[in-house]
């Protein structure tokens, strides 16, 4: 099976990222309007939250896939190694990092200061989504250490094909 080029595994991943992103922009934009018109208050109902946190994360995964996409597309016209991809990568790891820390303060947010007058399931159910998010959180920044790991790695096949280059 062939990886790089035109009608290659990368193309197939490509066409699949496009969809993601414009299902990403559709959900969006929906969640938008149902906050908008249903007027949905996390103050009120802390099960709310769930939306807003899937508003707030299609910011990032909106600039993850689009970074993606350009990589991707890189891929498709056999040029991988090049330094434009870097900066992408830069990209997507600052993406998963300021998630990660955007998860964190909600977290400690939606622990100390949900209000707890209203009733004990309201309490409960936020100090367990709390730490949901807070794990949440965890994991976009180890997706992000990962992402730095692969950066390094790709910028030393990058020094690699110019040095070759180089030699030819």
């Amino acid at each position: 099976m062939k990886i790089l080029g035109k009608n290659s595994l990368s193309t197939g991943i490509l066409v699949g990222l496009k969809a993601f992103l414009v299902a990403v922009v559709a959900i969006e934009i929906i969640l938008l309007i149902m906050c908008v018109v249903l007027g949905l208050d996390i103050t009120k109902e802390p099960k709310f939250i769930v939306l807003y946190l899937v508003m707030i994360t299609a910011i990032p995964a909106v600039i993850v896939l689009y970074n993606l996409i350009k990589i991707f597309q890189t891929f498709e016209i056999e040029d991988a190694f090049n330094r434009k991809n870097i900066n992408r990568l830069k990209n997507i790891w600052l993406s998963f990092l300021i998630t990660g820390i955007i998860y964190f303060v909600i977290s400690i947010l939606l622990n100390f200061f949900t209000p707890y007058e209203h009733l004990d399931y309201i309490a409960s159910y936020a100090q367990i989504s709390s730490i949901f998010i807070a794990f949440i959180g965890i994991l976009f920044v180890f997706l992000g250490l990962g992402i730095v790991i692969l950066l390094e790695i790709y910028k030393e096949a990058i020094r690699h094909k110019e040095e070759n280059d180089l030699t030819i």
